[in-house]
């Protein structure tokens, strides 16, 4: 019967199936039906003849028409005055040509000179950042001039169809107000026209200058590249002459007070008109760091409870204790979130700004060998900045270049044969940072020595590229260090405080997640400093113009073409989905079911059904983003239904069996239950089959089915409690009723048997050798019932005992009927005492 049932189950799993696939067939096939005309098409295929001009107005509705049409113009001519695009380009366009024209003298001037490839970077990123406002203007205003185009058309039409009106009453016999009022619907017309196209001289004339400013922009940015690709390609070509050469010292001397004239007053000019145009931004800026400032001096007052009753929390509490230092760093971090673009200057005073703090916090939060490094960035950046704003000087920046190298040099020659050779218990009482210290101390060694004897040679572009990599590199690396562990204390005490302390999962598992957010921080860390470090280099657009390539290729199979890409978004988007699952299964178990009553088994059953929800939804999800068809996929699925409801019917009984275990619930995780001949609690209740973990330790796993359609007890599915039954004899001629009140004395002075149902004790009958008793107790802790046994039974024999009451051994009579002489002198010799 079992067999039939399977079979009937998968017969009508099978014609569902079929069912769907049909209806999914009539969907597709009725989505190709022919889509209706739209009214533009209409229009579009209607001729000449059709589209008829505008007849004149009926004398008996001329009035209301009139009234109708004059506030129709009205609304127009309101409309139209009030343009803000074109009030906003009018404001903002003078001040961004003012700003282009100081930044495009200066690209000049440094496309003219010997510039690095970190500064023409920089250059292409600030004309990116400028003038990203100009393509937004330049669409607003063509969907202006649009409108106004559509604008005059309306008012041909009416325009003519008044006109009309006006021949047609003339000819007729018509009251004088009637011509009068067409009249002044006409004037009206003409006087919102001339509106109307007043507003549509001045869009263009606003378009013109938008795209004049655009053409600019567009050059500055094609020279910067042009520039870049060439230095780029010619790194292994001497493009200086050498530092001993005479020429160039004399040209030095030529040109070195005209071009620090005409650079200072450059970047002056550029930083004025950033300024004027940007007050309100400065102003913003401002409000943002002392927003922070605030914040973080509120925040100390709560954390210092905190740190006064866990010490160990000092060094993260450091942020609180230096609340300017710290608003300055996150003030400039988000700079580039408040300022459209910054010019050269502003950024080197914001690098500037942001380091001092920056090395102000990581002297109380790293070690003391680690300060001799701190102060040398300090120095390092102030020079390198320096260099930055002479870069068109080239005698200067050059100069600077070979000195920055050369202090390098002999600094890390220093820290590795010095200090850092020295310090062997530091690095194994400072871990981590020591050891990455020493580590970037090896590698920048030789490449300061390599970029100095560039420069000096006259390899100019390699030696910048080089020498700049190592230090913007190892600025950034600074930074995100102190990013990293400033943010780490804002979350350390941000579980401590309210709200995020109320928590149940912050309450449960705080450390867990202070660590877990440490790593995310330390990843994501790391994952920017790497980029950063490869643009440095100049490497980021060809590798990841390669990683591009590589995963946009793609690999034909007949129909079927799939890419890296594909298969890296396919991975990518159901991994997402398992990590959110998991998230949510995390806050559900630890802060909604902990706060909602529910019936035992319904949190499982709804975090199982959600887990599967949402990995399903991730795995559509994941066909969407490659592109897959899912009608196709629709009518496959159905396809395969067919033959899995014939095929697989056990498989598919034990997912239907599955699903009816989390929704029915007669067992539930955590049940003690006896299948067949195992007996143990169960683990897990997956879709397919669940898990058994027996009283030996072995996990047995369970179709579904089974525990569906067999036999299962189930001790602990309505409540925990279970009934304990001892049975014990004692010798004949003890009174009965004098051992009941000793068993079920004993049975009610242990504190794990429950009190109701009472605990009793039951004279079962006459046995053999002994009076046989039975005592019964109820207890509710199930997991220790066999404990709770072996208490009562040892109390039983104790209390028997000191009542002297015995406990007989098994009686057996023994009738022999032949026995040998040997054997008869022997049991004769024993029963006297003889032997």
């Amino acid at each position: 019967m079992k067999i039939n049932s399977q079979i009937c189950g998968g017969v009508l799993l099978a014609h569902f199936i079929l069912l769907l696939t049909l209806l999914a067939f009539c969907s597709v096939t009725m989505g190709q039906e022919t889509p209706p005309v739209s009214n533009d098409q209409t229009v579009a295929n209607t001729t000449p003849q059709q589209q008829a001009s505008p007849t004149p107005i009926p004398i008996s509705e001329i009035i209301t028409q009139a009234e109708s049409s004059s506030a129709s113009l009205k609304e127009l001519a309101s409309d139209v005055s009030v343009n803000p695009t074109a009030e906003i380009v009018e404001r903002e366009l003078p001040a961004l040509t003012g700003e282009i024209n100081a930044r495009f003298e200066e690209t000049a001037r440094v496309n003219e000179g010997r510039p690095s490839l970190e500064k023409l970077r920089s250059f292409e990123t600030e004309w990116v950042t400028l003038t990203k406002s100009l393509p937004k203007w330049k669409g607003d205003l063509t969907d202006r001039a649009r409108k106004l185009e559509e604008d005059l058309k309306q008012l041909q039409t009416l325009d003519e169809k008044w006109r009309k009106t006006l021949e047609e009453i003339r000819n007729a016999e018509t009251p004088p107000e009637v011509p009068l009022k067409v009249e002044e619907i006409l004037l009206a017309v003409a006087g919102t026209r001339k509106l109307i196209e007043e507003q549509q001289a001045r869009i263009v004339a606003l378009q013109s200058q938008v795209a004049e400013q655009q053409k600019r922009v567009d050059d500055a940015v094609g020279s910067i590249k042009q520039t870049r690709e060439s230095l780029v390609g010619r790194l292994f070509v001497q493009d200086s002459p050498p530092i001993w050469n005479a020429d160039f010292w004399t040209r030095a001397q030529q040109n070195i007070s005209r071009d620090a004239t005409d650079t200072f007053s450059t970047q002056t000019k550029s930083l004025s008109e950033f300024a004027g145009r940007n007050t309100g931004l400065i102003v913003i800026h401002f409000m943002v760091f002392a927003a922070f400032a605030g914040a973080l001096i509120f925040l100390r007052r709560r954390a210092d409870p905190w740190v006064e009753k866990e010490p160990e929390l000092k060094t993260a509490a450091i942020i609180f204790y230096l609340p300017l230092s710290t608003a300055l760093i996150l003030a400039i971090f988000f700079s580039s979130s408040i300022y459209p673009q910054t010019p050269q200057f502003l950024q080197a005073i914001f690098g500037a700004i942001v380091l001092v703090p920056t090395v102000i916090i990581l002297r109380r939060l790293v070690e003391r060998p680690v300060y001799p490094l701190l102060y040398s960035l300090v120095v390092f950046y102030f020079v390198d900045q320096l260099r930055m704003i002479a870069e068109p000087l080239p005698v200067v920046s050059r100069l600077l270049f070979l000195a920055e190298m050369l202090g390098g040099f002999i600094f890390f020659l220093w820290l590795v044969l010095g200090r850092l050779s020295k310090d062997e218990a530091e690095e194994i009482v400072h871990g981590r940072i020591f050891r990455t210290i020493k580590i970037a101390a090896f590698i920048a060694l030789p490449i300061f020595a390599i970029s100095f004897l560039a420069n000096a040679f006259g390899y100019l572009s390699l030696a910048r590229l080089l020498g700049n990599a190592v230090l913007r590199s190892a600025y950034v690396a600074v930074i995100f260090y102190a990013a990293v562990r400033i943010l780490d204390g804002l979350i350390i005490f941000a579980l401590r405080f309210r709200p995020l302390s109320l928590l149940g999962m912050v309450q449960q598992h705080r450390l867990l997640i202070q660590e877990r957010a440490r790593k995310f921080l330390r990843g994501i860390a790391f994952l920017l400093w790497f980029v950063f470090t490869l643009e440095f280099l100049a490497l980021r657009e060809p590798l990841f113009g390669y990683l591009k390539a590589l995963i946009s290729g793609e690999l034909n199979l007949g129909s079927l073409s799939i890419s890296l890409g594909d298969v890296l978004a396919f991975v990518v988007t159901v991994w997402a989905a398992f990590l959110i699952s998991r998230f949510i299964r995390f806050v559900f178990e630890e802060d909604i079911y902990t706060r909602v009553h529910l019936p035992r088994g319904i949190p499982y059953a709804i975090s199982t059904v959600l887990h599967y929800v949402l990995l399903l939804l991730g795995f559509f999800f994941a066909l969407a983003i490659i592109g897959f068809d899912l009608t196709k996929f629709t009518i496959l699925a159905g396809a395969f239904g067919v033959g899995i409801g014939f095929g697989l019917q056990n498989i598919v009984n034990n997912f239907v069996s599955g699903l009816i275990l989390l929704f029915e619930r007669p067992v539930n995780v955590g049940d003690t239950v006896e299948v067949g001949e195992d007996s143990g609690d169960l683990l897990r209740i997956g879709l397919r089959a669940s898990v058994l973990r027996t009283y030996q330790g072995s996990e047995v796993i369970l179709p579904n089915g089974e525990l569906i359609s067999g036999r299962v007890v189930n001790w602990t599915l309505s409540d925990q409690q279970r009934r304990i039954e001892i049975n014990v004899g004692v010798a004949y001629g003890t009174d009965p009723r004098r051992v009941i009140e000793l068993l079920t004395n004993v049975a009610e002075q242990n504190k794990d048997v429950m009190k109701t149902p009472s605990p009793q004790t039951l004279f079962l009958g006459f046995g053999d050798s002994s009076l046989d008793f039975q005592l019964r107790a109820w207890t509710d802790q199930f997991d220790n019932w066999i404990v709770i046994k072996n208490d009562l039974a040892l109390g039983m024999h104790d209390a028997l005992r000191e009542a002297e009451i015995e406990i007989p051994f098994p009686q057996r009579d023994l009738h022999l009927v032949t026995v040998s002489d040997s054997i008869q002198t022997k049991i004769t010799r024993r029963t006297q005492g003889l032997e």
